[in-house]
């Protein structure tokens, strides 16, 4: 049987470290930056809108001066306990509270980091994410948009909240300093068979698909 994308990525950072280290001696600063440098071209990504509300993630450990949940924008996740303080904000469907929970707890965190992103969405539009890359300190990915299937829920010309969860296969520490988002609009290629949504249409469907946007940007937006 063929080795497991994840069984390979595995092997690549063992053999990276292994190089850097020589079989003896302490690690050098460039190999320890290589053991927490990579790309995972094929992401484990959950991504889940708000219709309703700015948030789509608040930080269920820390309240503001009016006793209401603080938004989180950016963060890498790096244990249970902290993966716990994260909940879903008012406006997100309990089908999605679920799939958050779940998601969370399959996470190994011993060998795994969730990285979580916050950003905006023209309804009608959604992100395939093509990559995500992370050095000490950063993490980065890239992605395309294209126009959501004509079944799913969407108001032309309206932006709704997004949450990027991915899912890193490598134990990070909690520092992030920098990240950023590059993509393309629309996709080069898409198994979609549509084009165009009409412009002053409503299309009922499934309110919690996902999604994501912007050409390209150095923040949470991508």
């Amino acid at each position: 049987m063929p080795p497991t994308r994840r069984a390979l990525l595995g092997s690549l950072s063992v053999g990276a470290l292994a190089g850097c280290l020589g079989g003896a001696g302490e690690p050098t600063s460039e190999s320890v930056q290589r053991q927490v440098s990579g790309i995972d071209p094929d992401p484990t990504v959950l991504k889940i809108r708000n219709p309703d509300g700015d948030a789509v993630l608040v930080d269920g450990s820390e309240t503001d001066e009016e006793g209401e949940p603080i938004s989180i924008g950016r963060e890498l996740v790096t244990s249970a306990d902290r993966a716990a303080d994260l909940l879903v904000a008012e406006g997100v469907a309990d089908a999605d509270r679920s799939r958050l929970r779940s998601f969370l707890d399959g996470t190994d965190f011993d060998a795994e980091t969730v990285y979580v992103a916050r950003a905006g969405v023209e309804s009608c539009q959604r992100l395939e994410i093509h990559s995500v890359s992370w050095d000490p300190g950063r993490v980065e990915y890239e992605y395309c948009r294209e126009l959501r299937p004509p079944d799913e829920a969407c108001e032309a010309g309206t932006r709704v909240a997004l949450a990027l969860i991915f899912r890193l296969p490598v134990a990070l520490d909690g520092r992030l300093t920098r990240s950023g988002a590059s993509g393309r609009t629309p996709c080069r290629r898409t198994e979609t068979d549509y084009a165009v949504i009409d412009a002053n249409a409503t299309v009922p469907g499934n309110e919690t698909a996902l999604g994501e946007t912007d050409d390209r940007s150095g923040g949470d937006s991508p």
